[in-house]
């Protein structure tokens, strides 16, 4: 049968087998505090990363933007010219035939002006050579599309959270 002694000395046991895992409780309860500082520390990163991966889209999106509305411009503008091209080429060619014609009825009537025309031609070929005319200013000037802003900074990687635990650099 146990006795009071028997019962005391279990009793001394097990008050130092609490007293070991209270503390080491405490231990595990402040190595917790410590993880959760670091795992709130990654997730303040992980926020600041996104917000910094939201700007850079906003960026990526004004500049496709400003691409878009050059490409409109030049779509716009190469088709004016091609329609543009095609009357004047057709004008082109007519006035070529018409005037053909003309001159050489010309010659043909007054043979004497004729002359006179070819001598007057080959001088003003020579001063072009030598002074070219000015030449008139472009119909078509570009105009740039406004660009975006330079993106945001990526931001700085935080110092060591409390617990020691580095969560990964930016």
């Amino acid at each position: 049968m146990a006795t009071l002694n028997d019962a005391y000395n279990q009793l001394v046991t097990a008050n130092s087998q609490l007293t070991t895992l209270h503390g080491d409780l405490q231990n595990v309860n402040t190595s917790v505090q410590g993880t959760t500082a670091a795992v709130d520390a990654g997730f303040a990163q992980l926020s600041t990363l996104v917000t910094y991966t939201n700007q850079l889209l906003e960026h990526e999106i004004q500049q496709n933007d400003a691409i878009i509305c050059n490409l409109a411009k030049i779509a716009r503008q190469t088709c004016e010219l091609v329609n543009q091209a095609v009357l004047q080429t057709a004008a082109q060619q007519a006035m070529r035939e018409e005037l053909a014609d003309v001159k050489q009825l010309f010659e043909l009537a007054n043979p004497a002006a004729g002359v006179e025309q070819h001598r007057l031609e080959s001088l003003e070929d020579r001063i072009e050579k030598c002074c070219p005319p000015a030449q008139p200013a472009p119909p078509c000037v570009y105009e740039p599309c406004p660009a975006p802003a330079q993106p945001p900074p990526a931001p700085q990687a935080p110092a060591t959270p409390a617990g020691g635990i580095q969560p990964n650099a930016i």
